[in-house]
């Protein structure tokens, strides 16, 4: 059995006798957190800050509460519908843990996972050629970058509370799960935002079933687990986990638990884990210990960092987000009503 995080016990419970003790002293905290986030989106909106205006239509995919809620695999979903609308998406990315030598760094599927940071290097090697992706700590310059490459339609990566750059559409992105926790800000609670984001946004995706017939439905299809070697295209012999066996799961991402479940709705026994926080990286011998165990299996944002290793007994559990046709066609819809 997984323990509990401090997370899933405090900010993912309804608040009671349980976890009340946990979150009053954090109360005080959470006022000052919403007053000075306040504070800062009026200074955007009296133009006390700069906030820059592309000419080109920008599509802004974030949450309003920390921790994984599926943002990366809908912005794949996203650029490749893009594409075959006709359009040249971009995607900027700040590329959270990478360091480049300068920026801003157009992502190719060989750039070392150090330079640009897991999420930004897997959407890449998701898309290929269907979208240009670029990684800079400065978004809008990034997305200029982008607009100068000649990409009609650009998509920020987690970019919903950095107003330095103005958006023209929002997608904002719940865990179908834990939704908004116990609906407190940080760090009572797990909300960036209140959740009066939600009534502005101009799109809700749902990661799961959504009971709000207001908001999309995306569903993460998992794909069949196959060989870290045969991911990375270093071998051309696809390599097949069998179902049914005992295996070991990473994920360092910002909802494990969720990976875990998906591992074991795919049939799969999971016997042991590591440890690891969101973006993080497993020592190498670490890995190869766990391997000579059990298969390791491993979501594909991890699979990045790992794949310029020689491992072994090491597997990728890919996964495909899906969205009803009718998201798109309204997409593609507010995209054409901008007039740009």
């Amino acid at each position: 059995m997984v323990n509990m995080s401090f997370e899933d016990k405090v900010w993912y419970q309804k608040l009671s006798s349980k976890n009340i003790l946990a979150v009053a002293p954090l109360l005080p905290f959470t006022a000052l957190f919403g007053a000075v986030t306040s504070l800062r989106r009026k200074c955007y909106k009296k133009g006390y800050f700069k906030s820059t205006k592309l000419k080109t239509p920008v599509i802004v995919v974030g949450g309003i509460s920390v921790g994984g809620t599926g943002k990366t695999p809908l912005c794949i979903a996203l650029l490749l519908k893009l594409k075959e609308l006709g359009y040249k998406p971009g995607l900027i990315s700040r590329g959270y843990r990478g360091k480049a030598d300068s920026y801003p760094l157009t992502v190719n599927t060989t750039t070392d996972v150090k330079q640009c940071g897991d999420e930004p290097l897997l959407i890449k090697m998701s898309v290929g050629d269907s979208a240009v992706v670029a990684v800079d700590p400065v978004r809008e310059r990034g997305a200029q970058y982008l607009e100068h490459l000649g990409c009609d339609v650009i998509v920020t990566d987690d970019g919903l509370q950095h107003y330095s750059l103005d958006r023209d559409i929002e997608i904002v992105v719940l865990d179908g799960k834990r939704l908004l926790g116990n609906g407190l800000l940080l760090p009572a609670g797990p909300l960036r935002e209140g959740k009066w984001h939600l009534d502005k946004a101009d799109f809700v995706v749902v990661n799961g079933v959504s009971h709000d017939l207001k908001y999309t439905s995306m569903t993460l299809v998992p794909k069949p687990v196959v060989g870290l070697k045969a991911f990375a295209h270093l071998e051309h012999e696809m390599d097949y986990l069998q179902k049914g066996c005992s295996v070991c799961a990473l994920a360092g991402i910002g909802n494990p638990q969720r990976f875990y479940d998906t591992l074991k709705q795919c049939d799969f026994e999971v016997v042991d884990t590591i440890d690891v926080g969101d973006h993080k990286i497993v020592d190498t011998e670490v890995l190869k210990a766990k391997a000579l165990e059990h298969p390791v299996v491993m979501t594909s944002k991890d699979a990045v960092k790992y794949a310029h290793l020689n491992l072994e007994n090491m597997y990728v559990l890919n996964i495909e987000a899906v969205l009803p046709e009718s998201f798109f066609e309204s997409l593609n819809e507010k995209i054409k009503s901008l007039g740009k």
